[in-house]
């Protein structure tokens, strides 16, 4: 062991409990610890992460027993990595009560127990709420500006599209069953509930599993579209209209 001591318990997260797939899926996962981790160990994480195949990903956080076992706040830091970047003392990222509820409804433990699991419902619908009303709106306004400059059969890459149509459903998932799900498994509930998109969330989750699948500027505006009907509707689900969005 690299950093003797620190990881007492190690846990799978994201997409591996729920749908791997080996061509898209990163590999999420937390790290827990009995106490805060010493500067000295801090400093060592970023060469054992370094020492990892370089894919897929391994995207994590690492919390302490006592970290979990209460609700995220918003004001807290932990060391975590992403897409190969190891920060020692991030806030928000993973670090959000999505990855709480992860952990104690689909988290499958590689090393040790699954720990004690606090889940605030109230906490988890504020956050999302907020992730939707703030970043996910922001993501809709950035990417009409961007298509208003391009033409209608210009292409758009497939991850945009997926991440697009994807990110906002999950969110809704999770407001109306209390669960998580996969960005396949997203694509499906969406087409479900908003049928006038079904064909764009059939293509997204073909383009998810590896196909190839074209998009275009014309399928960009549909997505907005799509992604606008999916945060109105999660918001008035929680009560709050127009006039009373909050930033994430």
């Amino acid at each position: 062991m690299r950093v003797p001591g620190l990881v007492t318990g190690l846990l799978i997260t994201g997409s591996i409990p729920l749908a791997f797939q080996a061509w898209v899926s990163d590999i999420d996962f937390v790290a827990v610890m009995d106490a805060e981790p010493s500067p000295a160990q801090l400093a060592a994480l970023p060469e054992v992460h370094a020492q990892l195949p370089s894919g897929p990903h391994y995207d994590g956080i690492y919390l302490t027993r006592e970290q979990l076992a209460a609700s995220s706040r918003v004001d807290d830091v932990a060391p975590q990595i992403l897409a190969g970047e190891f920060t020692p003392a991030k806030p928000a990222g993973q670090l959000n009560p999505v990855t709480w509820l992860e952990v104690a409804r689909h988290s499958v433990p590689v090393r040790g127990d699954r720990p004690a699991v606090a889940l605030d419902e109230d906490h988890l619908r504020a956050w999302l709420r907020g992730n939707l009303s703030g970043y996910w709106s922001t993501w809709v306004a950035k990417a009409r500006k961007e298509l208003g400059t391009l033409v209608a059969d210009d292409p758009i890459p497939a991850e945009i599209m997926v991440w697009g149509i994807t990110g906002p459903s999950r969110l809704h998932h999770t407001l109306a069953t209390g669960d998580v799900t996969t960005k396949s498994g997203a694509c499906r509930y969406t087409a479900e509930r908003f049928p006038a998109w079904a064909e764009l969330c059939d293509r997204a989750m073909r383009a998810r599993a590896g196909a190839d699948v074209r998009f275009t500027v014309t399928d960009g505006w549909a997505m907005t579209e799509l992604m606008t009907a999916v945060i109105a509707d999660a918001l008035n689900r929680c009560g709050m209209g127009e006039g009373t969005r909050t930033g994430n």
